[in-house]
């Protein structure tokens, strides 16, 4: 118990309380069938387990990695697949696999400026800053809830001790508006669900409700005295800016592009692929692009082409190379972003997989990890 649940990891990084639940009831299960005696500790605990209610704050939860090199990744991430119209409140498959083959390539990484596409929650992100000596790390998205979370995950693993956002006083040491915008995400985090079918796959997709809680209507009663008569905003409109209002972040020459004031090899970016601005991505300069499970909609793939091939092919001053990771659920989406590819002029080629799995994931479904390059690329 002082290993795993009872453990200063876990009372500091929570998992869920469903997986808690799941875990200690596994335990027990294990040790009957060995037909050993339990101390009365492991039913205890259990019992307190089963006693608390599922809340709010259940909607988001943390999950720890433990890297190669002791280091740990601490996120907090959503309860479900898909959530809030996205995909990147949770990990996926894919950016465990494509850390794992960072791991073992560090040459490739050593001393480079990394960007990241569509970085989510920043585990590939926060992976690879720990694990490996890089000279930056662009962490980019669009998605405002994400971005949110992302900024947060960033300074729970990055800052100092000091100003360090842990739970459970993530809420009371964060700034005002953060604190509001957190609740905010939490609460339309918990409405009903409902599976729907997409890809041949199984997601989650949130369906909201409009009706309140009384424990809604509570927070929202203190929110409302927080800004005085300001009427309370839906998240997606209130955390434009919230980079530029954060005292542990600073805007890189007056761009959009921000940088941790405690470490500013550690950059993040609000990055729309439809609409991209020259300016900022002038500012990055990376030497190698990294992106994990971006390749699952066929509409966005002309965008995300467009982009790899602005980088690829020097636009912006540089001649970076591009490592791709995707989940292979559907063929037909995966051939058309090669085909796409082909149609820019770019190169590609498969390549192995990482000959070690460090983290537990569900590889059933391949994963396939692309270089991509153009081909006036001289460094190769």
């Amino acid at each position: 118990l002082e290993a795993t649940v009872s453990s200063t990891l876990c009372n500091k990084y929570p998992t869920s309380l469903s997986y808690r639940r799941a875990f200690v009831k596994y335990l027990i299960q294990k040790l009957e069938d060995s037909d050993v005696e339990l101390c009365d500790e492991i039913y205890e605990l259990y019992t307190d387990l089963l006693q608390e209610t599922e809340e709010e704050e259940d909607s988001l939860c943390y999950k720890s990695y433990f890297l190669p090199n002791k280091e740990i990744v601490n996120l907090q991430e959503s309860v479900h697949i898909i959530s809030q119209g996205t995909t990147g409140l949770s990990t996926w498959q894919a950016a465990l696999h494509l850390s794992e083959w960072c791991f073992e390539q560090e040459s490739l990484l050593k001393n480079k400026n990394v960007l990241e596409l569509g970085s989510g929650l920043g585990f590939l992100g926060v992976a690879l800053c720990k694990q490996c000596k890089l000279d930056s790390f662009t962490f980019s998205d669009f998605h405002p809830q994400v971005l949110f979370l992302l900024m947060k995950n960033i300074e729970i693993n990055f800052l100092n001790e000091q100003y360090s956002l842990e739970c459970p006083t993530f809420l009371e040491n964060s700034e005002c508006k953060d604190r509001k915008m957190l609740k905010k995400i939490k609460r339309q985090l918990s409405v009903s669900k409902e599976l729907v079918m997409e890809d041949s796959c199984e997601i989650m997709q949130i369906s909201y409700n409009s009706m309140v809680s009384s424990t809604d209507t509570m927070e929202r009663e203190v929110d409302e005295q927080e800004v005085g008569s300001e009427q309370e905003e839906d998240v997606s409109n209130s955390n434009d800016h919230f980079l530029s209002s954060n005292s542990h972040w600073s805007p890189l020459n007056n761009s959009n592009v921000y940088t941790l004031n405690h470490s500013d090899s550690i950059r993040l970016m609000k990055f729309n692929w439809e609409f991209c601005n020259q300016k900022d991505l002038c500012k990055i300069q990376p030497d190698v692009i990294l992106a994990a499970d971006v390749v699952y909609d066929k509409s966005i793939i002309p965008f995300l082409v467009q982009v790899l091939y602005q980088f690829l092919s020097g636009t912006f001053g540089s001649w970076p190379v591009a490592y791709i990771a995707s989940t292979v659920r559907n063929e037909d989406t995966r051939d058309h972003f090669l085909v796409a590819l082909g149609n820019k002029g770019l190169r590609y080629e498969i390549l192995d997989p990482p000959s070690e799995k460090i983290f537990h994931y569900d590889d059933i479904i391949p994963i396939e990890i692309l270089r991509v390059w153009h081909p006036s690329n001289k460094t190769l």
